[in-house]
């Protein structure tokens, strides 16, 4: 059926073609890429808020990628798609080449991203971001698929458009416009140096186009590659450590301490007690010589009571900052002038993009125990142990390799038909293919089997893997007994594709009656679209190669927590069974551009005043439906004023991980608000400080409906003489049913808010808890009864579907200072963005109103509701974000200057430890650049010599994994480029 859809839009491309050939003899067809409208011609597109970013633009940014081009944006949020925070999301993240949109900060998937005004294929993989409450699946067209030397201008909508281009355009519009139509040949190389770094970047481009068959057919084809070493984070003083604490007032000592209490030297617990255990039976394996030594081990370690503290790793001394990237960029394009005013245009484009990156060697969750059987040949005790806080630093490093492909087909015909109707219809074929390895992983069922061997093969938990060097193991770790882990070593495997096929066509009309205020233009269209996904997990992970937990007696557990799909077969990894999806969508618009009033009315301060008027309908095959309206003005009130404004409402769909995603289980460390509450009483918990790796189980739902927004904004346009414009825009998004999670963090809230409303000691079988939450049986219940509370313990599993939440509401304003002047000296050109937010919120819900009052009562200790209330400035998407660019030309010669900054961030995570958010102090970076321009053997040479960040400042200190905000900004401080382009 879908093909025969595409089919009868293709045919009826064909007959308007036809059609052309009888009284279109003489037209002249030319492409217009308008973003905002479909009408060519409409007066509309002059008051539409519209930022554009030439070619000229983003080389004066230095940029070599379109993630960097991103960060320069001031309309963009943060990029949680980075290198840095892929460390946390493990093969659950969305790794290697790739930068996520995030337009308003509204989140990934809020914003449309169309390559020459058709719609772009999604990254293959698929990643999680918070809304709400918790972690729910985003997917983004990959900013890097984008080659930003051959982009011609980038078009940002500022104001929401899904009654124009449909889904998604909630935030506004990113139109990349490539140069489509080039004759001549230009080749560019780029060598790009960091100070403080072993790192270069070479890029390499080449872009050819030339006019045949007497100028009516032109072909054009560029190529680029592009290659960027890999920065360790050993190779810089701060990132490279995990305590932070040092470099910060002393109440947030705790939150800066980023080390991992899973080390070589594991924890262990007993059945009973030993002189060397604390009262639970708990010891430690240190370092022979520590104070805390009560039995020597040989080999250079020993035995310690639990109670004398674990040692800490340093999982930073192994990551990268930035993985190695080889990236490949190729288009080919066609332009073919049929005669009789008909065109047909085709296109190609290939990405490809191989990564290597280094992450930190493997632990296992808390929440999955392994038995160390009394029968181990190097078990000292003579019990069966569990064991705990361990990390296998003998497998190694992991290490990643990730390699993208995407590829788009394009062809189309446009022409003009003898009623005056501009027509254009394409047919494209998009797909985009990831597959994600990692090396050095563990395999739990071959551990398994390795604690439970009786002879010197087995392995040994007991030997320390490192040297205990200032407060944390070092990343060089020895190990006594090389080799027995390899027997568990394995690769694990993440597929991921994507498919979408698009037609359309579309006819535009910029006269189709007049009215008294001048031609009213109409455009209307159809489009049909099919969308796939596929995600294919390893066996260890998607449920083929099952591992079951084991009681402390030896035998296999029965519990359904205890295996798949709660438990994977990979250490530190969380079970995820292969999903797939398909979805068809049809669509039908319709846009009118109404001229009010014309100059040539006379009316007082209404020079000129013109209506866009549109509604789209689209209908989907898994998901009801919407339509949306949408309303426009522009208003010329003189040659120096214009007033302009939009009303519309725009939706975003469910993505179809949301709806088609299996049951799936992920562990998140998270702060438990019962646990770190009896902490503070005295009680004896099962953790010290109330931060563990909690399992959160969710499921995809067909029940799900689009978030529906109102966008509204309003603008002025100033213009007091020819070279000047200053342009502000008010505007707000208010959205309804975001979907997202209640988070496991907001449970175990409400579970202590139920357990202290109905506490009894006494009768404590009659405590209310949260039934969403799974507690463990608590070790100590004496120690909780004492302190006056009903003993309950760690948070197992927090079962938290994804669901339509409360109201989100965004707000903000734009400033733009746009002027260029001719001087007896040179030219002048200079640019200041200013993108403000100033509301974002995302709005509590009866429940978290309830939570909230007793916190603000005293009822319930001070904690932030994680992701709800006031997330103005939360955890990135600053205030205020701009970019000033200054230029300067003089013959030959060029300078330039720009430099993007930021206002102060807070970060929520520090609440838990220190009692109040961290502020991320305001960044802003220099760019300088010259040019110099020549011809060398007929070709037009330009040389440009760069430095980035001309003050060498680093990024402000934040509690993240490497002590720097790695969603906002960049900590590699001062580069070097020399950039050589010459044209022919």
């Amino acid at each position: 059926m879908t093909k025969i859809k595409y089919l009868v839009l293709l045919m009826c491309a064909v007959v308007f073609s036809v059609n052309s050939q009888e009284t279109a003899d003489n037209n002249d067809v030319e492409e217009v890429v308008v973003t905002g409208t479909q009408i060519k011609g409409a007066r509309i597109n002059e008051a539409l808020p519209v930022t554009v970013i030439t070619a000229d633009d983003i080389d004066d940014r230095g940029v070599n990628s379109g993630d960097e081009l991103l960060a320069t944006l001031t309309e963009q949020g943060v990029n949680q798609f980075n290198d840095v925070g892929s460390n946390g999301g493990g093969v659950n993240a969305s790794r290697g080449d790739v930068g996520a949109f995030d337009i308003r900060s509204l989140g990934t998937g809020n914003t449309l991203v169309l390559l020459n005004g058709r719609r772009m294929i999604s990254t293959p993989s698929y990643q999680t971001e918070e809304v709400g409450g918790s972690y729910v699946p985003v997917a983004t067209v990959n900013s890097n698929n984008i080659p930003v030397s051959l982009v011609d201008r980038v078009e940002i909508l500022r104001d929401g458009a899904g009654a124009i281009y449909g889904s998604d355009a909630v935030a506004g519009v990113v139109n990349n416009v490539l140069d489509t139509n080039f004759e001549g040949f230009q080749m560019r190389g780029r060598f790009q140096n960091w100070q403080h770094f072993n790192r270069d970047d070479h890029k390499f481009s080449m872009k050819y186009g030339k006019d045949f068959n007497g100028g009516n057919t032109n072909v054009s084809m560029y190529f680029s590659y592009y290659q960027r070493d890999r920065v360790a984070a050993s190779e810089d003083e701060i990132m490279g450590r995990c305590d932070y604490g040092d470099l910060v007032p002393a109440e947030f000592d705790s939150a800066f301490y980023r080390c991992s209490s899973n080390s070589a030297w594991g924890q262990f617990d007993m059945s009973g007690s030993a002189a060397y255990t604390d009262s639970s039976g708990e010891f430690l394996i240190k370092a022979a010589g520590d104070a805390n030594c009560l039995l020597n081990l040989g080999g250079g370690v020993c035995a310690a009571s639990d109670s004398s503290g674990n040692y800490t790793h340093n999982w930073n001394g192994q990551r990268d900052v930035l993985g190695a990237v080889q990236r490949h960029n190729t288009f080919v394009f066609l332009n073919h002038d049929l005669g009789d005013g008909r065109e047909l245009f085709a296109e190609w484009g290939n990405y490809q993009s191989e990564y290597n990156g280094n992450r930190h060697s493997v632990s296992h969750f808390s929440s999955v125990k392994f038995v160390v059987p009394a029968t181990n040949f190097y078990n000292f005790t003579g019990k069966a142990l569990l064991m705990d806080n361990y990390r296998f630093v003998d497998a190694g490093q992991r290490n990643v390799d990730n390699d993208k492909e995407t590829n788009r087909y394009l062809v189309g015909l446009r022409g003009v038909t003898d009623a005056g109707w501009d027509w254009e219809s394409a047919v494209s074929y998009s797909t985009a293919e990831a597959f994600d390895v990692t090396h050095n992983r563990v395999s739990n069922t071959l551990l398994d089997g390795l604690l439970h061997r009786t002879g010197p093969g087995a392995y040994n938990p007991f030997n320390g893997g490192g040297v205990y060097q200032t407060g944390y193991v070092s990343h060089n770790p020895v190990d006594y007994t090389p080799g027995n882990i390899q027997d568990a070593v394995v690769d694990a495997y993440r597929y991921n594709e994507r498919t979408m096929t698009t037609a359309d066509l579309r006819l535009s009309k910029p006269d189709v009656f007049s009215i008294k205020g001048g031609d009213v233009g109409m455009a209307w269209g159809v489009e049909a679209r099919n969308d796939t996904f596929l995600d294919d997990r390893d066996p260890r992970l998607d449920g083929t190669i099952v591992f079951t937990e084991r009681k402390t007696s030896g035998q296999l557990s029965t519990s359904a927590g205890d295996s798949y799909p709660y438990v994977s077969d990979l250490a530190n990894s969380s079970p995820t069974p292969d999903s797939d999806g398909a979805r068809n969508v049809n669509s039908v618009y319709i846009e009118f551009d109404v001229p009010l009033v014309s100059p040539e009315m006379n009316i007082p301060v209404v020079e000129q005043f013109d209506l866009q008027l549109a509604y789209r309908q689209e209908a989907y095959s898994d998901f009801e439906g919407t339509g949306v309206p949408r309303v426009a003005f522009g208003w010329v009130v003189n040659d120096l004023v214009k007033i302009r404004g939009s009303q519309q409402d725009t939706f975003r769909a469910p993505n179809m991980i949301t709806i088609n995603e299996s049951m799936v289980v992920r562990n998140n460390t998270r702060n438990d608000a019962a646990t770190i509450y009896a902490a503070s009483l005295g009680v004896d918990t099962d953790d010290s400080d109330g931060r563990y790796s909690v399992q959160r189980q969710a499921m995809g739902s067909s029940k799900l409906t689009a978030e529906e927004s109102q966008n509204s904004t309003v603008g002025l346009v100033i213009e007091p003489t020819d070279n000047l414009t200053i342009t502000y825009d008010v505007w707000s998004i208010d959205s309804t049913n975001t979907i997202g999670l209640f988070g496991e963090e907001n449970h175990m809230l409400l579970d202590l808010f139920l357990r202290l409303s109905s506490n009894d000691i006494n009768n404590c079988g009659a405590v209310i808890s949260n039934p969403a939450l799974v507690r463990q049986t608590p070790d100590n219940p004496a120690s909780f009864l004492a302190a006056g509370l009903c003993p309950f313990g760690l948070a197992e599993r927090v079962e938290d579907n994804y669901a339509n939440l409360n109201d989100r509401s965004v707000e903000g304003t734009d400033l733009g200072f746009y002027y260029d002047m001719d001087t007896v000296i040179g030219k002048f050109s200079f640019k200041h963005q200013v993108s403000m937010l100033t509301k974002r919120e995302q709005n509590f819900g009866e429940t978290l109103t309830t939570l909230n009052a007793a916190m603000d009562s005293g009822f319930l200790p001070v904690q932030a509701i994680d992701g709800f209330g006031d997330i103005l400035a939360v955890n990135g998407s600053p205030k205020r974000k701009s970019y000033t660019s200054l230029r300067f030309r003089r013959g030959d010669w060029a300078l330039g200057i720009n430099q993007n900054a930021r206002s102060t961030v807070y970060e929520d995570r520090t609440i838990a430890r220190a009692g109040s958010m961290w502020a991320v102090t305001p960044f802003k970076t220099m760019n300088v650049y010259s040019d110099y321009y020549t011809n060398v053997n007929g070709g037009d040479l330009r040389l440009r010599v760069g430095v980035n960040n001309w003050h060498d400042r680093r990024a402000p200190l934040a509690s993240s994994r490497m002590g720097y905000f790695e969603d906002l900004d960049n900590n590699l401080r001062r580069n070097f480029y020399l950039d050589l382009r010459v044209t022919y």
